[in-house]
């Protein structure tokens, strides 16, 4: 990713405050990648999906400070002051905030950056992506809160990104204050829409650099060592099916098991790591030359990874009834897999428009999983950014 700008005001427009900002970033799901990410120069393929978090930031009634609300269950309303133009939380009402908290730092930093005069404000989250009863679909919420957080501040005081990696790097900061071991596939996808290609950067360059307290506007002006992101043409034959198995997963815990059991330096994990790399790249060239049965192939062959992969470190990551939404897809000439981490959550599968799915559908139903009525949302214009 080259970069061009020479000065942090390169990178945004300006115009006036605004007396409130809605933004609303997509939901997200794997097509192959999984795990492998983690690594640098390490290369997934990820969607964005019509489900969405939505963030409205209106002004403050409080001349000190406002407060941060969602429809998440697990997150009550977080109350904030603001002294000497700082955000402050107080610790002991900060439990779950920490994503949004660390993304709100990084937003006001930059628009202190900027010369922007900085407002209060009240933020209401508004999540698509759990059902009527609170579970979540999988389809990812941190990554998009932390998205949601600095675009809705940014557009509220006139401020927009000029492109979609300038969005990505604050988000990837804001991610790496807090800890997060992601891979950040997340965020490429959520910023910049549709089929993404994604290979993953050197995190620990970022962690160090995050943690010597590099000038924001240094960090978001280099080059990110191996970052990149591009978005990826698709067959228009393509069609894609996501079937959601009602069992919510931890892809934190699952990530940090993987991490816990291997050594990125045995052989073992360095053969699945290249297979995974060759696989990904397959496919990458499948979409280029919008070949379907190229795309079908690396499903499987990713999926067998990922099989390997879970007998080698006691992982669940295929549960049985992702491999009933597997298997009953196969006969209909869809090709199946999990997505994401796995141990439940959703998988998708990857057939031909012309194929009748409403048995494969209703198949599924009969075995307690529900067929999501998702489309992959178009690549976002700057416009959107």
């Amino acid at each position: 990713m080259l970069s061009t700008q020479t000065s942090i005001q390169d990178l945004f427009n300006r115009t006036s405050f605004n007396e409130s900002s809605t933004v609303k970033v997509p939901g997200k799901l794997f097509i192959t990648g999984e795990y492998a990410i983690l690594f640098p120069k390490q290369p997934a393929i990820i969607i964005a999906v019509d489900q969405f978090l939505t963030a409205r930031v209106t002004a403050s009634e409080h001349t000190e400070g406002g407060v941060i609300t969602t429809n998440l269950s697990e997150l009550g309303p977080l109350n904030y002051d603001r002294k000497d133009n700082h955000f402050q939380v107080a610790p002991n009402t900060a439990t779950g905030w920490h994503y949004c908290i660390n993304a709100i730092r990084v937003t006001e930093s930059l628009l202190r950056s900027l010369n922007v005069s900085i407002l209060n404000y009240n933020i209401q989250f508004n999540s698509d992506l759990i059902n009527k009863d609170g579970l979540k679909f999988g389809l990812g919420s941190s990554g998009a809160i932390v998205v949601a957080t600095i675009k809705g501040i940014l557009a509220y005081h006139g401020v927009q990104a000029l492109d979609h990696v300038t969005i990505f790097k604050l988000a990837a900061i804001a991610l790496a204050l807090s800890k997060s071991n992601g891979s950040l596939a997340d965020i490429a996808t959520i910023t910049t829409g549709g089929w993404v290609y994604y290979q993953s950067f050197d995190r620990e360059w970022l962690k160090e650099m995050v943690h010597a307290n590099t000038p924001l506007a240094s960090l978001l002006l280099k080059n990110w060592p191996d970052l990149v992101i591009e978005s990826l043409n698709v067959p228009e034959e393509l069609s894609l099916l996501i079937g959601w198995t009602q069992s919510p997963a931890s892809t934190e815990n699952l990530v940090g098991q993987l991490l816990e059991r291997s050594n990125p330096s045995d052989d073992v994990f360095k053969s699945f790591l290249k297979s995974a790399m060759t696989s990904v790249e397959r496919m990458r060239s499948g979409f280029q030359a919008k070949n379907l049965a190229s795309i079908q192939d690396e499903i499987q062959v990713y999926r067998q990874l990922l099989l390997e992969l879970s007998r080698t470190y006691q992982l669940n990551i295929e549960t049985k009834e992702l491999t009933q939404f597997i298997e009953t897809a196969l006969p209909h000439s869809y090709i199946a897999k999990s997505s994401g981490a796995g141990g439940g959550d959703c998988g998708i599968a990857i057939g031909h428009q012309d194929i009748e799915t409403e048995t494969l559908i209703k198949e599924w139903e009969s075995e307690d999983i529900v067929a999501l009525p998702l489309q992959v949302t178009p690549p976002f214009s700057t416009e959107t950014t």
